[in-house]
């Protein structure tokens, strides 16, 4: 039998130990062994939990004033608790399966973030997935479609940044050559005095001597003067007249 005192520092302690824990399992044990509950506690350690023998009393003076005060109703019998802080999922998947095999160890109430639960919720928490599963799932369902996003656009990416890559060039190009062609406008003057002196010599053409226009000139101006030349022969059919006309008068 404990004594009041040792109840009074076993139920300070055990307050300490349930202060952020957010899932308490309350099982009834109905004959389990030693070897048997230091199995079970094994299993319920790798999931980083607490499996606990603790007197109705003790539990009732830890969690008055608290959250979990909601399980005193309950405190009858053989009782052993379960509890952690992280995964609770996965603490009930090791009693579920360890209370498979063994049936002198049964579920009755739990304490979830809260909530008091019955026996059958209780033992319906490790039909869910884990928290590692569900962070697992998460992820997935996290990276999957940017995945696939990644993958259906790898290809054109690739194909945009050569593009790109092309257009960078064609424009450096054309950036080098317009550079090039607006440096020295002084440098096309003197092509342009060349061809301003090289002008005159594109009319000499039309003066050189012997060219075949030149003689078409030639002609036209002999054919104006012949034309001119018919005069004459009036003047000397005149002359004869008049003189045909004297002899005349002197017979």
């Amino acid at each position: 039998m404990l004594t009041k005192e040792q109840k009074h520092e076993q139920s300070l302690l055990l307050r300490e130990n349930l202060d952020g824990v957010t899932t308490l399992f309350l099982l009834e044990n109905h004959g389990l062994n030693v070897n048997e509950v230091n199995r079970l506690r094994s299993e319920v350690r790798k999931t980083e939990a607490t499996y606990k023998v603790v007197k109705n009393t003790v539990v009732r003076l830890a969690v008055e004033g608290t959250e979990m005060e909601g399980i005193t109703p309950f405190l009858i019998g053989p009782k052993v608790l379960a509890y952690t802080d992280g995964d609770g999922v996965a603490l009930a998947k090791v009693l579920k399966d360890f209370i498979e095999k063994h049936p002198e160890l049964q579920f009755e109430q739990a304490f979830l973030e809260g909530q008091i639960l019955e026996a059958k919720e209780a033992e319906k928490i490790a039909e869910l997935p884990s928290r590692e599963e569900l962070i697992t799932k998460l992820v997935y369902l996290l990276q999957s479609p940017i995945r696939r996003l990644v993958v259906a656009l790898n290809a054109p990416l690739q194909q945009f940044a050569n593009v790109v890559g092309q257009l960078v060039e064609k424009g450096e190009e054309t950036q080098e050559e317009a550079q090039e062609a607006e440096e020295p406008p002084k440098a096309e003057e003197p092509q342009e005095v060349q061809v301003a002196e090289e002008s005159p010599e594109a009319e000499e053409p039309q003066e050189a001597e012997g060219s075949p226009e030149a003689e078409e000139s030639a002609q036209d101006a002999q054919e104006a003067e012949e034309s001119q030349e018919p005069q004459e022969p009036q003047e000397t059919q005149v002359s004869q007249e008049t003189q045909e006309t004297q002899e005349t008068k002197e017979s």
